[in-house]
């Protein structure tokens, strides 16, 4: 028979608080669980009763119920509801006799969020227009000039089939520092470079070496989601920072570390994943004026700098011996090159190649020789026209938007960029907007997936670049009549 301890412990939570409410809850149900407040087999209050109780959004009950089940202190059982498990040493719940020890592993060890990749192939069928992938268009292509540039390079087999040094190919870390030099980062030199395979691999790389599973960081709200699903898997928890339309709101950030002391702040701060938005010069100052204060390392993420059309200068030349770098080919070029690059203080840096090292030993020789070839020679005039045909889309969907919409919908601001943010109003959610969209042959990416706690209900990301100009009005119709359906 289920024990019911819950009466009486219900917690007082402060609203007041920076600290999220799901992460007062989830610190309150811990404590009593582990003192035994909360003895094994306790049935918790279902998740909407327990909402009610407290006052809070459902979500709020959810994320720190998850949180108690990645922490091994309580199961979920269709039928049973939330349960406390029984503690042995270390607090680690009991296992069958003969179960694999992998089987008990916390959730995010293998991950909790939206399977993003399984999502993008899911969208991807005959005669739907799909507004979920961010990729570079078909047009402009790269692949004339790209393909001569990879025919050059294969007449040393020899050497272009060897394994490449860790760091990376010399004459592309000295290319890529000599661009940085340009946006206004002197101090990058090629030996402040690693050559990654894909920006992605980076940010694990520096999730890995800058924390450990339980530490706090800062991060945007909402965010690119592969690297909110990889800081989950790496065990580390997150402090969200709000969005608005000129980036990160730092303010925010100055807050939070007044009381605390998160291991990094991560941060995409030019034509933001998937807002758009591209922080302003003041926040961008006023950041790094803290991170230096307070010793709080910053994360750049910086994959769609290049494709501003006006410079800004990146964080990493406003303090670099307080950011790592990151940014990656895959945007202005190709995401089947799998080559990114990260710039980091000598102080990190031999510890951020040891764990490269262990990860692929080197990105390949061979790719990064042709990328060497094809910035010399058709990279700068491909992303000059890279820019023009996103502006050229994004006039296209904003047209759409405006005739087929109605005006309660918000979009982001145009900026370039691939990417369109939407904030429907309150009646509609965005998942109930997709299933009807979906049923009239338009797809797009759904908003939780970009949050790490809560949040994206009614929001939702329109990729404007893996459709062609045609299917951009069609699609944003479709969606148009899918809202019209949903409306009473």
């Amino acid at each position: 028979m289920a024990k019911i301890g819950w009466s009486g412990l219900q917690p007082d939570l402060d609203r007041e608080s920076i600290v999220p409410l799901y992460r007062q809850l989830y610190e309150h149900l811990r404590e009593a669980i582990l003192a035994g407040t909360l003895p094994e087999s306790t049935r918790l209050p279902p998740e909407r009763s327990m909402a009610g109780q407290l006052g809070v959004n459902r979500s709020t009950v959810v994320h720190a119920y998850r949180e108690l089940v990645a922490d091994g202190l309580i199961e979920q059982r269709v039928g049973s509801g939330s349960r406390v498990v029984p503690q042995l040493r270390g607090g680690q719940p009991e296992r069958a006799a003969g179960v694999p020890w992998w089987v008990t592993l916390p959730p995010w060890r293998v991950g909790e969020f939206p399977n993003i990749l399984g999502e993008l192939a899911a969208k991807q069928e005959p005669g739907r227009i799909s507004f979920v992938q961010g990729v570079a268009p078909d047009q402009p292509s790269p692949l004339g000039e790209l393909a001569q540039s990879f025919e050059r390079v294969a007449r040393d087999p020899r050497f272009i089939l060897s394994y490449g040094d860790s760091e990376g190919y010399e004459p592309l870390r000295a290319a890529i520092a000599s661009r940085m030099n340009a946006q206004g980062a002197s101090s990058i030199e090629p030996r402040s470079i690693i050559v990654l395979t894909g920006s992605t691999q980076g940010i694990m790389i520096v999730a890995q070496s800058l924390a450990e599973p339980g530490d706090e960081i800062i991060v945007e709200s909402p965010s690119y989601p592969g690297a909110l699903q990889i800081f989950q898997i790496c065990g580390l928890r997150a402090i969200p920072v709000p969005v608005d339309d000129e980036g990160m709101r730092v303010d925010h950030v100055e807050a939070i570390l007044r009381t605390r002391r998160p291991r990094f702040i991560y941060t995409m701060p030019s034509l933001h994943n998937p807002t758009n938005a591209t922080m302003n010069a003041d926040r961008r100052e006023r950041l790094v004026t803290i991170a230096k204060r307070s010793g709080v390392p910053i994360i750049e993420d910086d994959p769609y700098g290049p494709l501003l059309r006006e410079p800004v200068t990146p964080l990493v030349a406003l303090a670099p011996d307080h950011v790592v770098y990151l940014s990656t080919f895959s945007k202005t070029i190709a995401p089947s090159l799998r080559v990114g690059w990260l710039a980091a203080p000598r102080t990190i840096l031999e510890r951020l190649l040891l764990r490269k090292q262990a990860y692929d030993m080197a990105t390949s020789l061979y790719v990064q020789a042709a990328i060497v070839d094809y910035l010399e020679r058709g990279y700068d005039a491909h992303v000059a026209q890279l820019r023009d045909e996103l502006l050229l889309r994004r006039g296209l969907a904003d047209r759409a938007i405006a005739a087929q919409w109605p005006s309660t919908f918000r979009v982001s601001p145009a900026s370039g960029g691939f990417y369109v943010w939407v904030t429907t109003p309150r009646d509609i959610r965005a998942r109930a907007l997709l299933d009807a969209s979906e049923r009239l042959g338009a797809s797009f990416l759904f908003g939780e997936a970009f949050f790490a706690n809560s949040g994206g209900d009614h929001n939702f990301r329109l990729a404007l670049t893996a459709v062609t100009r045609d299917e951009i009005g069609e699609g944003i119709g479709r969606i148009g009549r899918a809202i019209a359906a949903l409306k009473p």
